[in-house]
């Protein structure tokens, strides 16, 4: 597809790159070049530990990844086992047993309802989460901004 040299935004977009560079140079105002000098000689004095983990020395961005990978295992070890060890607690099996059948239940229920109701009470979500985003969008309008 070949662009075409007179269409109204191409030209506006050229002209508008025109009068931009024809500006003159702003100056910073007096002062802040000093105080960006200063916070950029901050920041590069923080020590590594202060800094993103991008910034970090390759050999604590490894031990601190493997410290987070041996506690997420030692919580889904420890859950295990906790729950494990409950499963000897006397009324537990019968708890569990309860909800067994409460969730048969509700499954038996949700075989029972229409598809069709199923797919109509979705789009039904849809349309009203889509007029609860316009309603606020246009609160946020009418109070916040001002035009």
């Amino acid at each position: 597809m070949r662009v075409n040299d007179r269409d109204p935004d191409l030209e506006l977009e050229r002209l508008v790159n025109r009068a931009l560079r024809e500006l003159p140079v702003r100056r910073a105002p007096p002062g802040m070049e000093t105080r960006v000098w200063n916070e950029l000689a901050r920041r590069a004095a923080l020590p590594w530990w202060r800094r993103s983990f991008a910034h970090w020395p390759g050999p604590a961005r490894a031990v601190f990844l493997a410290v987070c990978i041996g506690l997420s295992a030692l919580t889904f070890v420890g859950g295990a086992r906790l729950v494990l060890g409950f499963g000897r607690a006397r009324g537990l099996n019968e708890a569990v047993a309860s909800l067994e059948a409460a969730a048969g239940a509700f499954a038996s229920l949700l075989r029972a309802i229409p598809p069709l109701w199923l797919y109509e009470g979705l789009a039904l979500a849809a349309v009203l989460y889509a007029v609860l985003f316009a309603l606020g969008a246009a609160a946020y309008r009418t109070l916040y901004l001002e035009v």
